[in-house]
C-alpha cells in the first residue's frame, strides 16, 4: 500500500507499507492490503506502521484501491 502523510508544513511521508494503524475518533483502527474504501477522522496521537512510529495531530484518512492519504495538523 502507499502511504501519504501531508501535513500545513508539507509532505510528511510518502512511501510504500505493509501495515498502516491510527487513532481514530473511535478507537484503534488497522488497514492491510485490499481494505475496503473509506474516509474516517484521525485523532491526534501515533500512526504506526511495520517498521515507524510516527506522530501526527487530528485530521483525516482516506483509503481507496490500496492508497492511503492522511491530511492532519
Amino acid at each position: 500500500m502507499k502511504l501519504q502523510i501531508i501535513t500545513p508544513t508539507g509532505t510528511k511521508y510518502n512511501d510504500e507499507v505493509e501495515r498502516f494503524q491510527f487513532p481514530s475518533t473511535t478507537g484503534l483502527m488497522e488497514f492491510l492490503p485490499g481494505h475496503a474504501p473509506m474516509i474516517a477522522e484521525v485523532k491526534e496521537g501515533y500512526i504506526h506502521t511495520e517498521s515507524e512510529e510516527l506522530d501526527c495531530g487530528a485530521g483525516v484518512v482516506r483509503i481507496e484501491n490500496d492508497e492511503i492519504t492522511v491530511v492532519c495538523e
